[in-house]
């Protein structure tokens, strides 16, 4: 990790360390400053996952992704620079908030859930997924943004209607997960990340019978 204040030296020129933004999978994410505009500057790391694991190295497979996801006309942050030898990406920062907060707050609206199943949509026509996980998305100005660049081959068990809106629809166990990081309020399978179901079940089919186009 690197400490907050301290300059990270990218091929563009200097970085700001002004914020750390959190840790995933793959790499960890920092608000930075470039040329006095925020980006987002995000670092590889080299951390077993219990439940996922890379086929290529982490920058790699994510500049891919971008170009994907880029393709198919999903909204995601700009790239504006990457280092294979250095294993960063300097991506747009997208201000808004965070999917998870809205959601532990309650606040997640018709709108936003119908813009998840038209990139889910999008995805599944593309024979990809990407990680529906809440983090993973910023609201700004009423739109939904996937702010990470993940994408997987296209996978029933992974996709948004079986695996990832039952997250979006646990307000609940948001509010606790944010609140403590233990993913035992969301998850009924720790290990391999599974979330809770039954409880959610009627909502969930809901939003897929008035949203999903597949």
């Amino acid at each position: 990790m690197i400490e907050i204040g301290s300059i990270f030296k990218a091929d563009s020129g200097d970085l700001l360390i002004d914020k750390f933004m959190g840790k995933g999978k793959s790499g960890y994410s920092y608000l930075s400053e470039l040329n006095n505009e925020f980006v987002i500057l995000k670092l590889m790391h080299d951390e077993k996952s219990p439940y996922y694991h890379f086929t290529s190295d982490k920058t790699s497979a994510e500049v891919n992704a971008y170009n994907k996801l880029n393709s198919l006309g999903i909204h995601i942050p700009k790239l504006i620079e990457y280092s294979l030898p250095k294993q960063y990406l300097i991506k747009e920062y997208i201000e808004g908030n965070s999917a998870a907060e809205v959601i532990s707050l309650n606040k997640i609206n018709e709108r936003i859930i119908e813009q998840l199943f038209n990139i889910s949509d999008l995805a599944q026509k593309a024979n990809i997924n990407i990680d529906y996980f809440p983090t993973n998305f910023v609201i700004k100005r009423d739109l939904l943004y996937y702010i990470d660049y993940e994408i997987n081959p296209y996978s029933c068990e992974w996709n948004l209607e079986n695996w990832g809106i039952y997250y979006w629809a646990n307000s609940k166990g948001f509010k606790e997960f944010l609140k403590t990081g233990n993913a035992v309020s969301i998850n009924r399978n720790l290990e391999k990340g599974i979330p809770f179901k039954i409880p959610f079940e009627e909502q969930v089919k809901e939003w897929i019978e008035q949203y999903s186009k597949i």
